[in-house]
């Protein structure tokens, strides 16, 4: 007999890319400690700031590689559409 666990997978890994990914967003959100949500909310103000300064000429954009001192490959770029 198959457990609960393996049940669950079988059914998500058969779902939608889209639906899979909610999936997964929704389980990682139920694990999220306080401070773990408190975190992200302070980084996405500073993104926010970032954008804003940004958009009014007052920093300048840096390439991937200089930002991150890599360049990085086409294997490590996932968009979920």
């Amino acid at each position: 007999m198959l457990t609960v666990e393996k049940q669950l997978a079988t059914v998500a890994l058969g779902l939608p890319r889209k639906k899979r990914a909610r999936l997964a967003d929704m389980l990682m959100q139920s694990l999220a400690t306080k401070r773990d949500i408190e975190v992200a909310e302070v980084w996405n103000a500073e993104a926010v700031s970032r954008a804003r300064a940004y958009n009014r000429g007052e920093l300048k954009a840096v390439s991937t590689e200089k930002a991150f001192g890599f360049k990085l490959g086409s294997s490590l770029s996932l968009v979920i559409s």
